[in-house]
């Protein structure tokens, strides 16, 4: 009779193996502007200091992400004038 030490050790397959969880990884979080900021900055988003400042004020936001404020400011310019 074999003793504990003389038995192999069995190897486990790799498919067999738990995968080890990828590390979470946070959202980079984006930077917050003013309104004053975005409108000063009007000429990223390609039109005047009053169109941006007055859809801001129009959605009711006093700050935004440069993608948010580029969102709300595209629909401003392209809605229905009555």
């Amino acid at each position: 009779m074999a003793s504990i030490k003389e038995k192999a050790v069995v190897e486990v397959p790799a498919s067999k193996k738990p995968k080890e969880a990828a590390p979470v990884v946070p959202p980079k979080a984006e930077s917050v502007y003013s309104a004053d900021e975005l409108a000063a900055n009007h000429k990223l988003f390609k039109t005047s200091y009053d169109i941006v400042a007055v859809a801001l004020r129009k959605a009711g936001k006093e700050s935004a992400t440069y993608a948010e404020a580029s969102n709300i400011i595209e629909n401003f310019k392209n809605r229905e004038v009555k």
